[in-house]
C-alpha cells in the first residue's frame, strides 16, 4: 500500500485499524528526523541509536492510545524527548566523545569551503547550546536545528507557549552574551 499519500494522522488511524500493519511507514518517515534531534541533545550517536529503536517500540506499544485529532509528530517528538532526558540524566557523569564525521565532498572547492565554514558554526553553535541549562537547550534545539513551531515545541515539552517563547529568548540572549553573535549566524 501507499502510505505517502497519507497525513500523520490518517496513517495512524489507519495503523489503528488495521493491528498496526504500516508502522513501517512511520519509521521511514521519523526515523532520520528523530536520530538528528536526539543525537543533538545526548551528543552519542550510539546512544541516539538506542533511543530511537526504544522510541518506536513505545510508539507501536501505545499507538492505540494516540488521539488522532492531534499533532503526531509532537506525539512521537516527546517520546524521543522523554527517552533521551532519561538516558542524558542516567549518564550525566559519563564523558562522551563526540563522532568525527568527514564532510561530503563537493568537487567546486568554493562549496566545499562553505560546507566547511557551516559545519564548523553548527558545531559551535551546538558547543555553545550544550552550555546552556536544559531549560533553554531544549527548546532552541526543537526551534532551531528541528525547525518547530513554537505550538510544537510546547506540546513536545509540555509547556505553555508564552514559556516557550521567553525561553527561547532568553537562550538566544544568553548565545549572544556568549559569543557576541545571533544564532542565525550559526544556521
Amino acid at each position: 500500500m501507499e502510505y505517502e499519500k497519507f497525513s500523520d494522522e490518517e496513517l495512524v488511524l489507519y495503523i489503528q485499524q488495521n493491528k498496526g500493519i504500516g508502522f513501517e511507514a512511520i519509521i521511514d518517515r521519523y526515523q532520520t528526523k528523530l536520530l538528528r534531534y536526539v543525537n543533538t541533545m545526548c551528543r552519542d550517536s550510539e546512544s541516539a541509536e538506542d533511543i530511537i529503536q526504544e522510541t518506536f517500540i513505545s510508539a507501536y506499544q501505545n499507538i492505540n492510545s494516540f488521539d488522532v485529532k492531534r499533532k503526531f509528530s509532537s506525539w512521537i517528538y516527546r517520546i524521543a524527548h522523554n527517552k533521551a532526558i532519561n538516558e542524558i540524566r542516567k549518564n550525566k557523569n559519563k564523558i562522551s566523545i563526540d563522532d568525527i564525521s568527514e564532510p561530503a565532498s563537493p568537487q567546486d572547492s568554493a562549496a566545499l569551503s562553505k560546507e566547511l565554514d557551516h559545519k564548523q558554526a553548527r558545531e559551535t553553535l551546538e558547543k555553545i547550546i550544550d552550555t546552556l541549562s536544559e531549560r533553554y537547550r531544549e527548546p532552541l534545539i526543537l526551534r532551531f536545528f528541528e525547525e518547530k513551531t513554537y505550538e510544537e515545541i510546547s506540546d513536545i515539552l509540555q509547556l505553555p507557549v508564552s514559556t516557550v517563547g521567553v525561553r527561547i529568548k532568553r537562550g538566544t540572549a544568553k548565545i549572544k552574551t556568549f559569543s557576541n553573535l545571533k544564532i542565525e549566524d550559526y544556521l
